[in-house]
């Protein structure tokens, strides 16, 4: 399961955001620009790439539908993550004010952890379905792709705060 759980966070991450940086406000290294701010040609192509570069032994059907897949997860993610950079901001800013107030924070907290859970819960979903499409031994290599690209994206936030 951790492995999977990895699997599916890098997703997130090959999208320019990851589960455990959203609303961070970091931009994702190697990229020189954040897919989260991509118009949706740019953002289709950008996953496009991730794909054929992930899984290159895919079948054109696999590829397309493993694509459209990533392309519907990312435009359900989108709007969450900017709701996330929004509530990390007024975080910021409360915590910036001469006196804390606690109970304020304390909803934004709330919010951000369901919001938290939506995104868990569609990248999930989204990874089962793209699952479903690959065979077992296309699975090992896509996970272990993405475990790869994890341990990458995580390595160059940690070094990043």
């Amino acid at each position: 399961m951790k492995k999977t759980w990895i699997a599916i966070a890098v997703a997130v991450a090959a999208l320019g955001g990851s589960a455990f940086a959203a609303g961070s406000g970091h931009e994702p290294h190697g990229h020189g620009h954040s897919p989260w701010t991509m118009d949706a040609a740019q953002a289709d192509k950008h996953i496009e790439m991730m794909v054929e570069h992930i899984l290159p032994d895919g079948t054109a059907a696999q590829k397309s539908r493993v694509a459209e897949i990533a392309k519907a997860c990312f435009n359900d993610v989108k709007p969450l993550h900017q709701q996330l950079q929004e509530g990390h901001e007024a975080m910021t800013k409360l915590l910036a004010q001469p006196s804390i107030d606690r109970a304020a924070l304390e909803s934004l907290r709330a919010d951000h952890m369901k919001k938290m859970d939506q995104v868990s819960r569609r990248v999930m979903a989204a990874a089962m379905d793209a699952a479903e499409v690959l065979t077992p031994e296309q699975r090992a290599k896509f996970n272990g792709a993405l475990h790869m690209m994890a341990a990458s994206h995580m390595g160059s936030h940690m070094g990043s705060h």
